[in-house]
């Protein structure tokens, strides 16, 4: 399930009396999968001896065709439905007569609606089960109350179905919510400590990394037999020079790869570490572009406090050193924001990591989610944005 910017605008939209933002969000979200599940239930194979089964099949066929004909249910139609109120939809499967009475029509989605979807569904996929995916969240959204409100809502839902329909054996119903770390950790709401047990944070490192590309090449063939042999500059693999230029995310080490493909001159059968430079300049430019889109929806002046980078130094002694360099290079931010929140904002985004007590590498969120910003230690911008920041490797003395 991937709400698309109609459906996302629709649940943005969806308002019930008497109740908190993120409850009414919350009530939305669990029809609109409730929906979801039960258009995937339809193409469930179900046990023909079983009664009850027969029975919520029956009422979930009849709840689909009556409410969205031959086209299978999406969450933009449910969602831009739901907006007109409960009397948008037939509900006479579930005993109600067509549409509601006049005083009735603005009723809110009850808990009851959703309950007796749910509970149709869980009947059905009682032998086999159905996991709803809900994934791309982050397409629209913008930072704002509103968009934290329908998280929060997702959630929330995600929760309550999981607690109340999945079962231990993998049958019943299931939902899987996929969200970047960074904006799932700002998001802000009670009982978010219960949600922890069910967080699973999907990290990736250098071994990981070359596992997902070794399974993408022909058989027999390993991710170091594609490079030219021998070492980068500083003594480092090609592979792992490719690595250290990515926040480990494979969609950014299959681009580079990409690129570096795109620019091998037809039948060889090498990446020459030539080219890899070469590549190196489109990728890193492409990485100061992507950062800029997917950062200033949460902070609208993150494209210019990442061009104050521009034309640095890759390296400061100090954090005090670099948030000089700051107030030199962004005055307005420093002023609008302070140093120190700049700095940090610069952090959790991986844009710049720490050395701290002048002892081992730098460190990066990316590679150390739990990394915390430190009062003191040497300032290092990512190696991703040497080449797009045109940034100048400043030497050891």
């Amino acid at each position: 399930m991937t709400p698309d910017q109609y459906a996302w605008g629709a649940l943005r939209q969806y308002e019930e009396r008497g109740l908190l933002p993120e409850q009414a969000h919350s009530n939305a979200w669990k029809f609109t999968i409730a929906v979801d599940a039960a258009a995937a239930a339809l193409e469930t194979p179900v046990d023909l001896h079983d009664e009850n089964a027969r029975k919520a099949l029956e009422q979930i066929r009849t709840f689909v065709a009556k409410n969205f004909g031959d086209d299978a249910p999406t969450p933009t139609t449910t969602a831009q439905r739901l907006l007109k109120g409960l009397e948008a939809f037939n509900l006479e499967a579930f005993g109600f007569g067509v549409g509601f009475e006049r005083s009735k029509q603005e009723m809110p989605l009850t808990p009851q609606v959703i309950d007796l979807l749910l509970n149709a569904v869980e009947k059905v996929c009682g032998r086999v089960g159905v996991l709803v995916a809900a994934d791309r969240l982050d397409d629209s959204w913008d930072g704002s109350d509103v968009s934290q409100s329908l998280l929060i809502g997702l959630m929330k839902a995600t929760k309550e179905i999981n607690d109340r329909f999945s079962h231990r054996d993998g049958t019943g119903l299931h939902v899987v919510t996929f969200l970047r770390s960074d904006i799932y950790q700002g998001l802000r709401f009670d009982d978010k400590d219960k949600h922890r047990a069910v967080e699973e944070e999907i990290s990736w490192n250098v071994d990981l990394l070359r596992d997902l590309v070794n399974a993408r090449l022909p058989d027999g063939l390993t991710v170091d037999d594609i490079f030219e042999e021998g070492d980068m500059r500083g003594s480092i693999a090609p592979f792992n020079y490719l690595v250290k230029r990515t926040f480990l995310r494979p969609r950014e080490i299959i681009q580079f790869l990409q690129l570096c493909q795109k620019r091998t001159p037809a039948g060889e059968t090498e990446i020459a570490k030539d080219t890899i430079r070469d590549a190196e300049e489109l990728y890193s430019a492409w990485k100061v572009d992507d950062l800029k889109q997917e950062y200033r929806r949460v902070f609208s002046d993150f494209d210019d406090l990442l061009e104050a980078l521009r034309q640095t130094q890759h390296r400061f002694d100090s954090i005090e050193e670099f948030s000089a360099a700051l107030k030199e290079k962004a005055p307005r931010l420093v002023e609008s924001h302070g140093d120190r929140e700049l700095v940090q904002r610069l952090f959790d985004a991986s844009i710049i990591g720490v050395r701290m007590r002048n002892a081992g590498v730098a460190r990066f969120r990316c590679e150390d989610p739990d990394l915390l910003l430190p009062s003191t230690g040497s300032v290092y911008i990512h190696q991703s944005l040497y080449k797009g920041l045109n940034i100048s490797e400043k030497r050891a003395s």
